[in-house]
């Protein structure tokens, strides 16, 4: 268990407005009585298992796989005055990078009103910011989790869109009634609404919503994102086989993986891929409705056939087409709107997405079941680009 650098994390907070708190000092003495004994132990594992130990079960049921986070992933757990508020600063492992915190807010600091549309939250969810936690987020106090209850507002107080359209009913919910809950990659933004189903909520970018999600399921992948479990981990290694099984094992089978990330299809031909290429993308047109047009970019149909290579500088026998497009909305609609609508139709079709931001703008990667990879992004240009590779394939010289 490496150790946590929380001092780092109070600093950035600003001098002056965080204490935390050691144990055995005076400070300790004054912390809320229900987590006297965080405050009071000296030992990570203690300070884990007393945290962990005051959240309900049923929120664990609402968000299992974050249960599962906290279980493996959380380092140590330490009381904090912020601003002069009470909270728990809890410090969690992440791959390849220093430590994630997150903030539990003390229940007392829930403020003096439930928050407008309170009763659209599962309640589970409600028994949490009532009775563990008034808020647990990033370090920002809305992201990666549910903000504090006192800061729960609606889109009219927060002056955030007029209203969000809902693209499954072709109907918009009200700035008033829609109330902005946690935030997530991208901008895009988490609300809660009695205008959405029961259990649902909202996830919208830009005023625009596909359709109403699993409130569970969402808020678990959300409060669970960039974590690591050991379920997640690739399986160990088979034995290692000698070249002539390795052969034999090649010789029957239809796919091949030909290079780091690729695979070779002994079936596919150019012509088929290009024709399951356009079919994919008219497949995604029509689950937009329509609303957006694809427009080949430069060359024949935004075409390019990629050679199979590795890090190593290997090159393969073997080819990959890919077909590039620029996607256009009718105006005035804004393209980066569509972002997440279209990586939310992706995940309906059970294909793992993965996202990224940076100086380039943010990016969206799926690879289908049948090994074509989909790239999705959205650059300082104001430009949504979609492209489309297949795998690999023997192509005729």
């Amino acid at each position: 268990m490496d150790t946590v650098d929380f001092a780092r994390v109070v600093a950035e907070f600003g001098s002056g407005s965080a204490l935390l708190v050691e144990p055995g000092t005076a400070a300790a003495a004054h912390v809320p009585a229900h987590w006297a004994p965080i405050a009071g132990a000296r030992d990570p594992r203690v300070r884990c298992a007393a945290a962990v130990a005051l959240w309900n079960l049923d929120m664990f049921e609402l968000v299992p796989r974050f249960g599962a986070v906290l279980a493996e992933c959380l380092d140590d757990v330490r009381v904090c005055l912020l601003r002069g508020d009470w909270v728990l600063l809890y410090a969690l492992r992440k791959p390849f990078q220093p430590h994630e915190f997150r903030i539990g807010w003390d229940p007392a600091t829930f403020g003096a009103d439930v928050p407008r549309h309170w009763d659209a939250l599962p309640e589970p969810l409600r028994v949490f910011l009532g009775m563990v936690h008034a808020g647990f987020t990033d370090l920002d106090g809305i992201s990666f989790g549910l903000t504090r209850p006192r800061d729960m507002q609606t889109y009219d107080e927060l002056g955030l869109a007029e209203s969000v359209r809902n693209w499954d009913t072709d109907e918009r919910i009200p700035g008033d009634r829609a109330m902005l809950i946690a935030k997530g990659l991208g901008d895009t933004n988490y609300f809660a609404s009695p205008d959405l189903p029961g259990d649902t909520v909202g996830w919208e970018y830009g005023g625009d919503m596909e359709r109403p999600m699993d409130f569970g399921r969402t808020l678990d992948d959300l409060m669970g994102y960039g974590f690591q479990l050991e379920r997640d981990l690739p399986p160990e290694p088979a034995a290692p086989v000698t070249p002539d099984e390795l052969r034999q094992r090649v010789a029957a089978l239809p796919t091949v993986r030909a290079a780091r990330a690729v695979v070779w299809d002994r079936e596919l031909t150019e012509d088929a891929a290009r024709a399951r290429i356009r079919e994919i993308v008219t497949e995604l047109l029509d689950a937009l409705g329509g609303q957006l047009a694809a427009r080949p970019q430069d060359g024949p149909d935004g075409e390019t056939i990629l050679p199979c290579d590795d890090d190593a500088g290997n090159v393969y026998q073997v080819d990959r087409l890919e077909a590039r497009y620029f996607l256009e909305p009718p105006p005035p609609d804004r393209p980066q709107a569509y972002l997440p609508l279209i990586l939310r139709i992706w995940e309906q079709q059970g294909w793992k997405v993965t996202t990224s931001t940076g100086a380039d703008g943010i990016f969206g990667e799926v690879r289908t079941a049948d090994w074509y990879e989909l790239t999705l992004s959205h650059r300082d240009d104001e430009v949504l680009r979609l492209a489309v590779a297949s795998p690999g394939f023997q192509r005729l010289r």
